[in-house]
């Protein structure tokens, strides 16, 4: 019985233990405060992911999540598919093109 119970207890704290990892996401495409809303809610909701912090003034990001159950890949191709471009990955045109005016980067402006 013993040995039962300390092979439970054993696993139980591996299992609290489990790789929580932070990775920093660069969002250079973010324009306004809809946009950091739209990213943090597109991964919050994600199975895995802890928590999520997004900075609009350095158009940056930091995710915590348990990496036994979710990778940055599948973070990041859930913000690439809402519309926005993260750490070099190029935003889903489709989804893009939906996003709200004030969310979409400036034009180049030719004032000649």
């Amino acid at each position: 019985m013993k040995l039962f119970l300390s092979i439970v207890c054993a696993s139980f704290l591996i299992s609290c233990s489990s790789e929580k990892t932070v990775a920093e996401l660069k969002l250079d495409s973010m324009q306004c405060l809809m946009c950091s809303i739209n990213v943090e809610e597109a991964i919050a909701g994600l199975d895995g992911v802890k928590k999520v912090e997004v900075d609009l003034k350095s158009k940056s990001g930091k995710v915590t999540y348990k990496a036994s159950i979710i990778n940055l890949d599948k973070i990041e191709k859930a913000i690439v598919s809402i519309g926005y471009n993260v750490n070099d990955k190029v935003a889903d045109s489709k989804a893009y093109e939906k996003l709200e005016i004030c969310c979409k980067m400036p034009e180049d402006v030719d004032l000649d």
